[in-house]
């Protein structure tokens, strides 16, 4: 990729030369790279040639930080505040996990027990929360409103198979000894639905308001079940996408994003077109487009403070490339 560096300093003004050394004069050029509002203070910067590019600018922040200026296309500011926010549920698993384990231990079946089985199983199946509309008109489910007929269990390996939205069969097979004998025991109860609590009265189905009501008490953030699934799909397309490795050539990276879009569309139960725009971090899909870059993957499998490595290693690449920005004061900025 070929950029054009920023010469020159905020007292004494800023030039601009290709990597030829030649000065940048073209005022469409030096229009856009105004409009960027690159910071003065930033050191080393560098500006992307293709007027297209994801990736628009990077450079030093005053701390020594590599920072980036993107396309306006490359993420929405609706996306952004999203992706903002599914990313501290991710830093915030380890905390969520423990209060996870320490309500599906309790010896009930309680709303709060029922809710945490639920939310482990969005947890590693990334399922849709599920919706009684949906199910009523389209006579299509998601977590919360399977039947018992959609659930297979053998010793520890939980089956779940049925019709998700958009009319698309969705299989997962999950294998965990503590669900699957809880998922036993909801088979055993009254009713049609999977999911149930007892209450004073006898017994009610656990709703997705009320799965998100219990996701949102679990840390005081306003995480939703649907935060689960966002995070999955961009683990699982970053886990693929460093597996398949860097590749020459543009046209070569976009295979491999192909390729991992419909190799995750498959597990989420999307079509492709959704899992990309949904639920795959477009600074995922810019940064290996442009440079070939992925998350760094090791050797270890052990967890590192609560996270697998694979969510460790993605948690470090988006802290690198999509810092979390906060209000500042303009002064601030003329500092820079």
């Amino acid at each position: 990729m070929r950029w054009i560096k920023r010469h020159g300093s905020p007292k004494g003004g800023f030039r601009y030369t290709d990597s030829t050394g030649v000065a940048t004069r073209n005022a469409h050029i030096l229009s856009r790279i105004d409009a960027l509002r690159i910071p003065p203070g930033w050191a080393d910067v560098h500006i992307a040639v293709n007027a297209k590019a994801a990736v628009q600018a990077w450079g030093m922040d005053v701390k020594g930080r590599k920072q980036y200026r993107y396309h306006g296309s490359a993420i929405a500011r609706g996306d952004s505040r999203k992706h903002y926010r599914v990313r501290r549920l991710a830093r915030d698993l380890p905390r969520i996990r423990a209060k996870l384990h320490e309500d599906f231990r309790r010896d009930d079946l309680s709303k709060e027990r029922v809710a945490s089985a639920a939310v482990r199983l969005l947890n590693v199946g990334f399922f849709r929360v599920g919706s009684d509309r949906y199910a009523k008109e389209n006579k299509t489910f998601g977590l919360t409103t399977l039947r018992k007929r959609h659930v297979r269990v053998e010793g520890s390996d939980i089956t779940f198979e049925y019709k998700g939205k958009r009319a698309i069969r969705q299989w997962k097979m999950i294998s965990d000894r503590d669900l699957a004998a809880f998922i036993l025991q909801l088979q055993g109860l009254p009713g049609e639905r999977l999911f149930r609590y007892q209450t004073d009265g006898g017994w009610a189905d656990l709703s997705a308001r009320d799965v998100n009501e219990y996701v949102r008490g679990l840390t005081g953030w306003r995480y939703s079940a649907k935060d689960f699934r966002t995070w999955g799909g961009t683990l699982r397309f970053a886990t693929v996408l460093a597996e398949l490795g860097a590749a020459p050539t543009l046209n070569a990276r976009k295979r491999q994003v192909v390729l991992a879009v419909r190799l995750v569309a498959a597990e989420l139960g999307n079509t492709p077109a959704i899992c990309r725009k949904s639920y795959v971090h477009p600074i995922v899909i810019a940064r290996y487009l442009d440079a070939g870059e992925t998350m760094q993957l090791g050797q270890s499998k052990a967890r590192v403070n609560g996270h697998a490595p694979e969510e460790k290693a993605l948690i470090r690449f988006l802290d690198r490339h999509f810092p979390e920005r906060r209000k500042r004061r303009r002064s601030e900025d003329a500092a820079e």
